[in-house]
């Protein structure tokens, strides 16, 4: 698995090492010093390869969650994920203290990288307000304009059709370029609290399990 690490970060970044150059790769290995700067673009690949290579062989992954880690799910699967996501938060309370929704608003600051609002362009903005009131600076609440916005995507002004983009392509495309954390984050949340529940066995368990 940790080779797989290396040779996955190998792929992406055309040829570099996650621990540097021959000469003080042994030294960084031993030290556990790895540098993934060629590949934060990619937050799933950032979060997949970092597992592969931790230094203890019990915690990095099995091939089987290897391959069906994010970093290689297709638009739809990705959309899909996002959407199940917000309808499993829709059952928590605000007001019940609920674990799981503690967790996923605690990473807004990573995920959304401000308020949401402020990457949005003002004509979506009007579109989303005409049905409901938002917190801009909710994990919650942007995944359920993700989940409502691609349910009822036929439903939408053709303005704000052409501005998202089609479904599932553009419309993974207009919010990964957004918000590129908020996949990965969510992803973490639901391995931490959710990942036994049925709703999610599509992305974590294989048909071979």
């Amino acid at each position: 698995m940790f080779s797989l690490g290396c040779l996955l970060f190998y792929c992406i970044t055309g040829g570099r090492h996650p621990f540097g150059d021959q000469l003080e790769r042994d030294i960084n290995i031993v030290k556990n010093q790895m540098d993934l700067f060629l590949v934060e673009h990619i937050p799933e690949a950032v979060d997949l390869i970092s597992r592969l290579l931790n230094p203890d062989p019990e915690i990095r992954p099995k091939v089987s969650e290897v391959l069906l880690h994010p970093l290689f799910w297709n638009s739809e699967t990705r959309l899909s994920f996002l959407r199940d996501s917000s309808d499993r938060v829709e059952l928590e309370d605000r007001e019940a203290n609920s674990g799981v929704l503690r967790a996923l608003e605690s990473i807004a600051p990573i995920a959304l990288g401000g308020k949401w609002d402020q990457k949005m362009e003002p004509a979506f903005l009007t579109n989303i307000g005409n049905y409901r009131r938002y917190k801009f600076d909710s994990v919650r609440d942007l995944l359920r304009v993700i989940r409502n916005k691609s349910n009822h995507y036929r439903e939408l002004p053709n303005q704000i059709q052409e501005l998202v983009g089609p479904v599932p392509e553009g419309f993974d495309f207009y919010f990964a370029s957004r918000f590129p954390r908020l996949l990965i984050e969510v992803y973490k949340v639901v391995c931490q609290n959710c990942r036994e529940e049925e709703c999610f066995g599509k992305y974590f368990k294989s048909n071979a399990d």
